[in-house]
Parts: structure tokens; C-alpha cells; sequence
């Protein structure tokens, strides 16, 4: 499981540079709550009353147009943070894909926190700024790149954050489908580029939902090069 890869807070820059005093108070604002897997952590236009950051499992995020087409914006690992919004209302939807754990904090109380924090609320605008590069990142693959170049961008993300020591095998906790909405692919798209890969030797499939890279250089330099 993805908890066992990486440590709660590991990767948390929520309470980055925090004294004990600020990390205190923002223990006792927030609530540890489970989400099961194939939960709903909240819905697209449901009330934004809450801010959320991931302690351990896998989730995704997911937005729905009114004709009912499904976009995937990100993918959620322990030490990330959700909730943001400038409305009352969220503008996306974050589902669990494993059992996950986080923690809840009231949104207007969290914000009276950051307004007297400075380290905290410099540490909500690092956190934004990481968010918005890696959803430049995530346009620039599905405007200017091909197909398996696509998913070479997406695995070699997964590679980042799950690899397990002494290897490079890793989980894939999505399903093709939703690798297809991420990307902005087909289903069987997605499916022939796993095939290529496979193929030309950069990857091997070991089972639905498990990956191993067999050539990191090619799969970066085709992930990212622009």
C-alpha cells in the first residue's frame, strides 16, 4: 500500500517551518476522519466549509461538466492538500481510489490561522504555486503530446512518488479509465500505449494494477521533454 511507501508528512509542506506553538494549534483545529475506498471525500458543488490534507491512501480529483464528461485533475498522495476554492461551493469532486486518511479542518477557522501565521500562510502559497505548475505541466502533456508520451508523463509521476526502495515497481491504484481521463485519452488508447511501451522495452506490465520501469532515462526524457 502507498502508506507504506511514504510516511505520513513526509512530503507535507503544510506544516513546513511551523514552531511547536503553530503546529499546536493547527493539531487541535483539525479532525482525523476515515474515507473508504471508492468514497467521496466531497462532491463538486457541494458546500466548501471544509480544507483537507491527506495523511495516508491515494485519492483523485475529479471534474464533471453538466453533460456529464469527466475530466481527472490530479491525483492525491499522503502530504498533499485539498479543498481550495474561491466560491462557497467546491468546483471539483476528491474520491478515494484506496482506504485513505486525512484530516478536516473548518475552513473559515483554518483561514483565521493562516491570518495569523505568517509561515503558515506562506506555506498555503507554496502549496498553490506547486499545484498550478503541475497543472501547467499536466496541459502542456495532453496539448503537445502523443499518446504514449502521455502516459510516459503520468507513470513516471507515479515512479516519483511510490518507487519502492531498491527498485523501480510501483502500484497503479487507478484504473485505466482513469488514467484515460486524465490523460485526455481513450480507453483503448491508453491501452495500445501501455502496449508500445511494453514493446519498446521501457516498462513491464506485471498485473493490472502493478508497473515496473525497465528503462527510467527513455521514460523520463519522454515524460518531460518539451
Amino acid at each position: 500500500m502507498l502508506e507504506k511507501n511514504l510516511p505520513p508528512f513526509a512530503d507535507n509542506l503544510l506544516y513546513g517551518g511551523l514552531s511547536s506553538d503553530e503546529m499546536e494549534s493547527l493539531n487541535q483545529l483539525g479532525k482525523t476522519r476515515q474515507v473508504a475506498a471508492n468514497e467521496y471525500l466531497f462532491h463538486q458543488h457541494s458546500e466548501s466549509s471544509s480544507l483537507y490534507t491527506i495523511n495516508q491512501g491515494f485519492l483523485m480529483v475529479e471534474r464533471t461538466s453538466l453533460t456529464g464528461l469527466r475530466q481527472i485533475m490530479a491525483f492525491v498522495y499522503p502530504g498533499n492538500f485539498v479543498g481550495f476554492t474561491h466560491n462557497d461551493s467546491f468546483e471539483y469532486s476528491v474520491k478515494a481510489l484506496t482506504p485513505a486518511q486525512i484530516v478536516e479542518f473548518p475552513r473559515q477557522k483554518f483561514l483565521a490561522l493562516c491570518d495569523d501565521s505568517r509561515q503558515l500562510k506562506r506555506n498555503i502559497d507554496t502549496i498553490t504555486s506547486r499545484v498550478m505548475l503541475l497543472l501547467f505541466d499536466q496541459i502542456f502533456a495532453i496539448g503537445q503530446k502523443k499518446a504514449h508520451e502521455r502516459l510516459c508523463f503520468l507513470l513516471q509521476q507515479l515512479k516519483e512518488r511510490q518507487t519502492i526502495a531498491g527498485g523501480f515497481s510501483f502500484e497503479l491504484f487507478m484504473t485505466r479509465q482513469d488514467m484515460a481521463d486524465y490523460l485526455g485519452l481513450t480507453l483503448e488508447t491508453v491501452s495500445r500505449a501501455f502496449t508500445r511501451l511494453q514493446k519498446e522495452n521501457i516498462i513491464k506490465v506485471l498485473s493490472a494494477h502493478y508497473v515496473e520501469v525497465l528503462d527510467t532515462e527513455r521514460l523520463e526524457v519522454m515524460a518531460y521533454a518539451h
